[in-house]
């Protein structure tokens, strides 16, 4: 799950930084991004690239987050709760309680 994780936060980041050069079109500066990210040990991975055998099969294209998040730091990585992550509307099965919550967070409800 580790692996998965990373590369989703990989592709997060990716879409936070085009997002962030857009908003500097419009002559907003913002110092980082904070990308949110449920998964406790790709976060782990992003800030410290220790060896792993089950990451190595990771195409190398994605280890380029570990710049933006220690080097540069342009990227907030930060742990979500669960309970509060309202992308589990759109991936899992949720209760109807998380489901709203998930809605007001998005200010649809």
């Amino acid at each position: 799950m580790t692996d998965a994780g990373y590369m989703t936060a990989v592709k997060a980041s990716k879409e936070a930084l085009w997002l962030r050069g857009l908003v500097k079109t419009f002559s907003i500066t913002k110092d980082s991004v904070r990308v949110h990210c449920d998964n406790q040990s790709a976060i782990y991975f992003a800030k410290d690239h220790m060896y792993h055998k089950r990451m190595k099969r990771i195409n190398v294209r994605y280890h380029k987050i570990h710049q933006w998040v220690v080097n540069n730091k342009v990227i907030d990585l930060v742990k979500i709760s669960t309970k509060k992550n309202p992308a589990d509307m759109m991936t899992r099965i949720i209760s109807v309680e998380k489901f709203r919550a998930s809605l007001n967070f998005i200010k649809v409800l």
